[in-house]
């Protein structure tokens, strides 16, 4: 794993963006990625939705100082922690870097390479700038690439309903590495304001909506990205996504759970939506997914090693 620290020709750009010099510091770090970037923002209102959010992190040197530090330490360990938890870690170039609103995270290819970039102007825009936020960032974007690793797809989806199971998949296959590399399967970045115990209380309905949507070839995106959002809340895309991968990897490694093909994807999101959830299981740990099995519940906690003795497990020694 090789790490790309662009802090500096970020500083030197000043406290306000200006394209000609943008453009010379990205080409610096990639020629690739000065076409790259500018080519996945070309449909965006650069006037209205772009320039205020650079502008902003330019001149917010203690912030950029702040993520960039968080940056450094969350790079720290990470290739030794992803080969202890998860079995391995992808090859791949880090970049930290300042781009056009692109993502605060992209897993993507630089240079023939696979590639992680962090872009601290969405970093800042977010408020992700913390170690504990870009350490989460990272792992869940590195799972991107650790699961393209073990599974590299050579076909393209082709209709809607194939491009958002892939879409939820995949994005649930980089939350669950995240949740491992967190040591907390309750563990979501999203998580503010209730996001979480919404998601709870709506898991069977959330389901039943995206399956609709995907035999309906309806747009999903509603369901991911910060600037979307379904009833809300945005980002349930990736809770429904770790929800279904988690089911799908009972029994498994992770590494046999990221080698899982998208048609048995499809399959156990028929299975997920309504047969994991008993709302009537007495076990209020977070975390537990509540399978309405007592045994299945105590296995959960005792594989997480997190209160093996958990209220399901209270009742079946009774």
């Amino acid at each position: 794993m090789r790490i790309t620290d662009s802090y500096p020709g970020i500083l030197a750009m000043g406290g306000r963006f200006e394209r000609d010099v943008w453009r010379h510091y990205a080409a610096g770090i990639a020629p690739e990625l000065l076409e790259k970037v500018e080519r996945d923002s070309a449909s965006y209102d650069f006037e209205r939705q772009v320039r205020p959010v650079l502008d902003a992190a330019l001149a917010s040197k203690e912030r950029l100082l702040t993520a960039h530090d968080s940056f450094l330490r969350a790079c720290d360990g990470l290739e030794e922690r992803m080969c202890a938890v998860l079995g391995s870690a992808p090859e791949a170039d880090v970049v930290f870097y300042f781009g056009l609103c692109n993502g605060a995270g992209w897993a993507t290819r630089l240079s023939g390479q696979p590639a992680v970039l962090i872009g601290v102007e969405k970093v800042l825009e977010l408020h992700w700038e913390t170690p504990e936020q870009m350490r989460a960032l990272l792992w869940h974007e590195l799972g991107h690439l650790w699961h393209f690793s073990l599974f590299p797809f050579t076909e393209t989806p082709g209709t809607p309903a194939e491009k958002a199971l892939w879409q939820l998949w995949s994005e649930g296959v980089a939350m669950y590495a995240e949740q491992l590399l967190a040591g907390d399967p309750a563990h979501y970045h999203q998580n503010r304001d209730g996001w979480l115990r919404w998601c709870r209380e709506n898991r069977a309905r959330l389901f039943a909506e995206y399956r609709h949507r995907m035999a309906a070839s309806a747009s999903v995106q509603d369901f991911f990205g910060d600037w979307c959002s379904f009833e809300g809340y945005s980002d349930v895309g990736y809770y429904l996504g770790c929800e279904l991968v988690k089911f799908a990897a009972r029994g498994k490694t992770p590494a046999e759970t990221a080698r899982i093909a998208p048609a048995e994807a499809a399959v156990l999101l028929g299975r997920s939506a309504g047969s994991t959830v008993n709302p009537a299981c007495p076990c209020d740990t977070d975390g537990c997914p509540r399978h309405g099995d007592c045994s299945a519940c105590c296995n959960y906690h005792r594989q997480y090693a997190k209160n093996p003795q958990t209220a399901c497990g209270r009742k079946e020694h009774v």
